[in-house]
């Protein structure tokens, strides 16, 4: 009897270890795990404590819960949970990891940065978010990062400028990416300046609007007060700066249709002989 119950031990940990094996790799890195198909957090529990970086993705976890990570705060200093569908996340629920330098919870459905998780981690360098939902970002964010060296908010739905003010209190960072962001004009020309006078660089997909906006705010009756104006006379100049290479676009087009057409012709001849 002693004996079935061992073996039905046995075979219930073997059963556990391979579906863990399933769905956690370690990396080539010693402490480095890459975890997919996970349906809740709980499935990390045959992990070591010792865990130096995670990579959560391609998995279902619409929430995380406070302390989720705690038992890894000795030495996890990475963290990347992405493309998981997640939500919600429990205030708190990074505490503790005072050694994390690089938090990543790329293409979710975040809607916020929240001060109740972001606080506790004071060494974070690198905070990555794009490809969420986020439309805010609370005020005290920009203090409890002090560490902070890149901030990726790209492709979300931020409105709200980030003000001069703020990313002074970000002292040591050195890279911000917002493109894809419905700003309004008058918000990337003051988002322009304040980055420049910051010495920061930024990533974003502006291109030649942003001259086209400091011409409207500075000649254009009444555009450095409504922001109907300003955008009518930003997108008219930018029409009016491609209408003069138009009808050089629309022959080269042509021509290369012209080209494709010889050549499809003379592959149907080369088949034909063959």
């Amino acid at each position: 009897m002693k004996g079935s119950k061992l073996y039905l031990v046995l075979l219930l940990a073997t059963i556990i270890s391979s579906s863990f094996a399933q769905l956690c790799n370690l990396e080539k890195q010693s402490g480095w795990y890459r975890c997919q198909g996970l349906t809740s957090l709980a499935q990390l529990a045959s992990l070591p404590d010792s865990v130096v970086g995670l990579r959560l993705e391609k998995s279902n976890i619409s929430s995380i819960p406070t302390d989720a990570f705690s038992r890894f705060a000795g030495s996890l200093i990475e963290l990347r949970i992405t493309g998981c569908s997640l939500e919600k996340i429990e205030d708190d629920a990074f505490r503790s990891l005072d050694k994390l330098e690089t938090l990543d919870l790329s293409n979710n459905r975040i809607v916020a940065i929240e001060t109740s998780w972001i606080r506790g981690l004071s060494k974070l360098k690198e905070l990555i978010v794009l490809r969420n939902r986020i439309r805010k970002i609370d005020q005290e964010f920009y203090v409890l990062l002090p560490k902070l060296e890149l901030l990726d908010i790209a492709y979300n739905e931020l409105v709200d400028c980030i003000t001069e003010e703020n990313l002074k209190k970000l002292k040591d960072l050195k890279l911000v990416l917002i493109a894809g962001n419905p700003w309004s004009y008058r918000c990337r020309s003051g988002m322009t300046y304040a980055l420049k006078r910051s010495g920061i660089n930024w990533i974003k997909d502006w291109s030649v609007s942003d001259l086209l906006i400091e011409e409207c705010l500075a000649h254009e009756p009444n555009a450095d007060t409504d922001d109907g104006i300003l955008q009518k006379c930003v997108d008219r100049k930018s029409f009016e700066s491609i209408s003069p290479i138009l009808p050089a676009l629309e022959k080269k087009v042509e021509t290369l249709s012209m080209k494709i057409e010889e050549l499809r012709n003379e592959v149907n001849d080369l088949k034909k002989k063959n």
